[in-house]
């Protein structure tokens, strides 16, 4: 195998065989404090492609943070082939504060590619897109739902695009949801430039969730396998079926009210199942929220509150695929 090269971040060169914790200032606080990015640099042995994983857009989803950290002791230098960057706190800012979006109410993941004079959601977009995602061949970014949401582990891709379709596969999400994102998103950005990116989508903000994570690692460790750039048939875990999805919806309150969920992520429910309640704050009904088709649950409100519009329950539906979803479903409610 032919030797990988030197790789230069922050003006710290890592050598083949290296690994080096690099800190790359993004930002100041009012006070003038920097704030710095951590990003993880594992140069491999040995030639390969090179693979960025991204981790906290959102400041408060921890998942990911988990994710990278296994990830990064997992992974050899010595053994390696290509290159890894990877991004545990990526808008360290509102990590900090523990918060989605950043202090000027912007949300990092609307702001690529970015631009060094823009607002600070765009500088630090820039700094990103420049010195991680532009240097890479592949890329990962792991999310969850927002706040007052959950959402059953899956993959977001642009299955049109052989790279991301190749990547996506071999990740062994049960379920892989066909859309190019919105165009100001990190992964729509880098698919355009060229690099194939892929979403990670699992649980909720502000938690260590073990099923997410596991399932992230293995995933991460897929890839990894499946470019040749680690040695490992342990890791190649396949799931019984994966589907492509694009025919989805979420199901909204009609009424304000105290929520009464009847269904939870992983669940299939048939056409015209209830799936919650809405009652008013003395204890009488005001309405239920019916299923419109037969579906995966994929998401939900953790709120027991909600006004007119509120999302509800995301569901997926299922036509032919209902054995497979069954089987999925059961995936789900095992590794829980």
């Amino acid at each position: 195998m032919q030797s990988n090269a030197n790789f230069e971040l922050g003006s710290i060169l890592v050598k083949p065989g290296e690994s080096k914790d690099i800190k790359i200032k993004v930002t100041e606080l009012y006070i003038s404090t920097p704030i710095f990015m951590p990003v993880t640099v594992i140069n491999g042995r040995y030639t390969g492609p090179t693979i960025f994983v991204t981790a906290a857009i959102h400041g408060d989803e921890l998942n990911g943070v988990e994710i990278i950290r296994q990830i990064r002791a997992y992974v050899d230098p010595q053994e390696l082939s290509g290159r890894l960057i990877l991004v545990p706190i990526s808008n360290p800012i509102s990590f900090i504060s523990q918060s989605r979006d950043l202090p000027d109410n912007r949300d990092l993941n609307r702001a690529f590619p970015g631009s060094k004079n823009g607002s600070m959601a765009s500088i630090l977009a820039n700094t990103i897109f420049g010195k991680i995602v532009k240097r890479s061949n592949y890329g990962i970014d792991l999310h969850t739902a927002p706040p007052g949401r959950t959402n059953l582990p899956h993959i977001r891709a642009d299955m049109s695009i052989s790279g991301v379709r190749y990547i996506a596969k071999a990740f062994g999400s049960e379920i892989i949801f066909d859309m190019p994102g919105e165009r100001t998103m990190l992964r729509y950005q880098a698919c355009k430039a060229g690099i194939p990116t892929i979403v990670y989508e699992a649980g909720e903000p502000l938690r260590f969730q073990e099923y997410a994570i596991k399932k992230g690692v293995e995933g991460i460790k897929n890839i990894l396998t499946g470019l040749d750039m680690v040695e490992d048939g342990k890791s190649r875990l396949t799931c019984l079926v994966s589907l492509v999805v694009t025919d989805h919806k979420w199901i909204r309150a009609e009424h304000g009210g105290i929520l009464i969920l009847k269904v939870k992520p992983g669940d299939i429910v048939k056409k015209g199942a209830e799936i919650a309640v809405n009652t008013k704050p003395f204890g009488t009904e005001v309405n239920s929220l019916f299923a419109p088709f037969t579906g995966l649950v994929v998401g939900t409100t953790t709120l027991p509150m909600a006004i007119p519009g509120s999302a509800i329950c995301h569901i997926v539906k299922l036509d032919k695929k209902l054995g497979d979803m069954k089987r999925i479903s059961r995936v789900f409610k095992i590794n829980k």
